[in-house]
C-alpha cells in the first residue's frame, strides 16, 4: 500500500508584492508542423505561469512511502500571487519557437469578507412614537420601553454598533393659527400666530443612521388586541441606495375589560410586560436587516471624476483600503481592473490599472470589490 506523506511546510521562493506590482515576461513553446496556432497558446500559457510565479511561489514537499519505505520524493511547485491583468506586447515565431511578451499585472487580493471589515457604526435617532387613543394609557409608556430595550438588543448584532443620539430627522411643517393675532393666545405669549416647530437635525458626514418609528391602535376602546407597528429605517445620506427598511407588526393580548384590568391601567402593571414582548419580538425581525449590513456585496457604479477617473460610494467605513481592486462586471462588460487612489471615508477614486486596455463608456458601470460577499 502507498502512502503519500507531506515531508515538509510550504516554501516561500519570493516575497509576493503587497500591492499589485507589473512584470515583463517571455512565454516561449515548440512550434510543431502546421500547428502554430497551438504554439501561440501554449507560449501564452507559459507566460502567464512565469508571471504569476514572478509575484511569489509556493513549494509543497512530499515523499512517497511504499510499505514503511522511502521510494522517491515530489515537489509541487505552485503561484502564490494571481494575474489581475494583463497585455500582450508582442509575439513572433523565433526558429522553432513560439514566442509571447506580455506586461501582466501581479498581487493577491485582499480579503474584504464580513470577517475583516470594520463594524459597522449606526446612530440612533430620536424615535417617533404615537399611541392612540383607544390603546390604554400606559401604551405610550411601553413603547418608550421597548424602544430602549430593542436598541440594547440590536446593539448585540455581530460587528454592529449603536450609539443613541437625540438627533431628530422625522420632517414637520409650519403649523398656522387660523385666529387672528389680536385675538390669539399664542400671539399674546409669543407675539406670533404661526408656530414653527423645533428644525430638524441632520445625521454627520458619512455616518448611518438608525430610525424607529412605533405606532399602536385598537379596534376601539377597551379592546382585548392591540396592534403595534414599528417601521426602520436604515438611512445613509453619502450612500443612498446602501439604505433600507423594513415594516413590522405584532398584536398584544391584554386582559377583558373588567375592574382588575381598570386597577392595572392605573397602576401601569402591564407595561413592563408589554414592552418586554415587544423588544423581544421586534428586535428578533430586525436583526436579518441590521446581520447584512457588515456583509453587503461591495458593489458600486462608476460616476465620472475626471480623466480616466471614477467616483465609487464605498470607502474606508466599508473596508475598502489603498490596496483594494475593483472588477466590472455586467452581462457584454469588458474585463477591466481598477485599483483605489484616493480613499474617503464613505467614497473612493478608482483608476484602471490598464488604461490602455480600459474601453470608452465606463460611467454608470457596475463594480465589484475583491472579496465582497456574494
Amino acid at each position: 500500500m502507498r502512502l503519500l506523506l507531506v515531508m515538509g511546510a510550504v516554501f516561500l521562493l519570493a516575497t509576493q508584492p503587497a500591492l499589485p506590482d507589473m512584470v515583463r515576461v517571455t512565454g516561449r513553446a515548440f512550434v510543431e508542423a502546421g500547428k502554430q496556432d497551438l504554439a501561440r497558446r501554449t507560449a501564452l500559457e507559459d507566460a502567464l505561469y512565469q508571471a504569476a510565479l514572478a509575484g511569489g511561489a509556493q513549494v509543497d514537499g512530499f515523499s512517497v512511502v511504499d510499505q514503511g519505505v522511502l521510494t522517491g520524493d515530489s515537489i509541487l511547485l505552485r503561484p502564490s500571487s494571481r494575474i489581475l491583468d494583463f497585455v500582450i506586447v508582442e509575439e513572433y515565431a523565433a526558429g522553432s519557437q513560439y514566442e509571447v511578451v506580455i506586461d501582466a499585472y501581479v498581487g493577491t487580493q485582499p480579503d474584504l469578507g464580513c470577517a475583516v471589515r470594520p463594524d459597522v457604526e449606526l446612530i440612533a435617532v430620536r424615535p417617533h412614537i404615537h399611541a392612540s387613543m383607544r390603546t390604554p394609557l400606559w401604551m405610550k409608556g411601553a413603547l418608550e420601553l421597548a424602544h430602549d430595550q430593542t436598541l440594547d438588543a440590536l446593539g448585540r448584532t455581530a460587528k454592529i454598533k449603536i450609539t443613541r443620539s437625540s438627533i431628530d430627522i422625522t420632517p414637520r411643517g409650519r403649523q398656522a393659527s387660523a385666529v387672528q393675532d389680536d385675538f390669539d393666545y399664542q400671539t399674546l405669549l409669543t407675539g406670533r400666530a404661526t408656530r414653527a416647530t423645533a428644525p430638524v437635525s441632520q445625521l454627520p458626514k458619512d455616518a448611518r443612521g438608525l430610525q424607529l418609528r412605533w405606532s399602536s391602535d385598537a379596534a376601539r376602546v377597551n379592546a382585548t388586541r392591540v396592534t403595534v407597528t414599528v417601521e426602520a429605517r436604515i438611512i445613509d445620506p453619502a450612500a443612498p441606495s446602501r439604505a433600507g427598511d423594513q415594516r413590522l407588526r405584532h398584536t398584544i393580548r391584554l386582559a377583558p375589560d373588567t375592574p382588575w384590568r381598570a386597577l392595572n391601567v392605573v397602576a401601569r402593571k402591564d407595561q413592563g410586560a408589554v414592552a418586554d414582548a415587544l423588544a423581544e419580538h421586534i428586535s428578533a425581525g430586525l436583526m436579518p436587516l441590521l446581520a447584512r449590513l457588515p456583509c453587503a456585496p461591495l458593489v458600486a457604479q462608476l460616476e465620472p471624476a475626471g480623466e480616466g477617473r471614477f467616483r465609487v460610494s464605498l470607502g474606508a467605513r466599508d473596508g475598502l483600503t489603498k490596496q483594494s481592486l475593483a472588477f466590472a462586471e455586467g452581462r457584454g462588460q469588458a474585463w477591466t481592473v481598477f485599483r483605489v487612489t484616493e480613499l474617503a471615508q464613505s467614497s473612493a477614486i478608482i483608476s484602471p490599472m490598464n488604461a490602455a486596455r480600459a474601453p470608452d463608456g465606463l460611467a454608470g458601470v457596475s463594480v465589484r470589490f475583491s472579496g465582497g460577499m456574494q
